[in-house]
């Protein structure tokens, strides 16, 4: 299973409502000091002054690099993300400074485990911790594994092979091992539901975790972004599943 640790297994309902609430609480205050080297030069900007990069609420800027840390900072950012694969690239999380993460989908930056209010707040203003159903849309999650209430888990053998994409027209694209399963979604704030749909219907391997995978799937009551990840959880909280941003369906 991915290094990453879980946020929430069973959560009650109100539980992962009450955690939005928290991340929509305003900064205690827009002059706080930011971590590590991080400077605000204007609202929704953030740079690192050690290595002269510079980020918005969308990922990192070349054009507000060369704005804040001059030409020649601009033009070595250029030159280093040319040398990144477009697979390898993932502008909506970022690591401004060691030790913290920002997330443009969650709208919120973390130090650790912690969400930075003054960081988040610089970068995303009164926007933090605001997100709907668009922030699953057009992303390849990659199912990471599911805890359930009994304290059994499943870590899933290979994410690539058990995958997620949701779509603006309600249509979802799943992998489930050796099959594609054409389905629908609806997702309303913070809840969601699965209904499968058709299948390719081959037979895969004895070692298949593809029903488990499914069966989950269709128990999904509430969705969620932590650092990145997303998380359903699933009805009668019973548990939740976690997914991590994978390549491309």
């Amino acid at each position: 299973m991915h290094n990453r640790s879980w946020v929430s297994f069973g959560l009650p309902v109100f539980s992962v409502f009450f955690l939005q609430l928290v991340l929509q609480l305003p900064a205690s205050a827009s002059d706080n000091k930011l971590p590590g080297n991080l400077i605000s030069p204007q609202t929704g900007t953030i740079c690192n002054e050690k290595v002269k990069i510079c980020y918005d609420s969308f990922g990192v800027s070349i054009g507000i690099t060369k704005d804040v840390m001059g030409e020649q900072a601009a033009d070595k950012l250029t030159r280093e993300l040319a040398t990144v694969s477009e697979e390898n690239f993932d502008r909506t999380n970022f690591n401004p400074v060691e030790g913290v993460s920002c997330h443009t989908l969650e709208k919120a930056c973390y130090e650790d485990n912690t969400i930075s209010e003054p960081l988040s707040s610089a970068l995303f203003g009164d926007n933090v911790g605001k997100y709907g159903p668009d922030a699953l849309i057009d992303i390849p999650w990659a199912w990471d594994g599911s805890l359930y209430n009994n304290d059994t888990e499943i870590v899933a053998a290979d994410g690539r092979n058990y995958r997620l994409n949701f779509h603006a027209d309600g249509s979802l694209n799943i992998i489930a091992d050796c099959n594609k399963v054409f389905s629908n979604y609806t997702a309303k704030g913070k809840s969601l539901s699965i209904t499968l749909g058709p299948t390719t219907l081959m037979a895969c391997g004895p070692d298949s975790q593809d029903q488990q995978f499914l069966r989950d799937l269709q128990g999904a009551a509430v969705w969620f972004l932590k650092k990145g990840d997303l998380y359903l959880d699933i009805k009668a909280d019973t548990g939740t599943m976690r997914f991590y941003r994978g390549v491309a369906l």
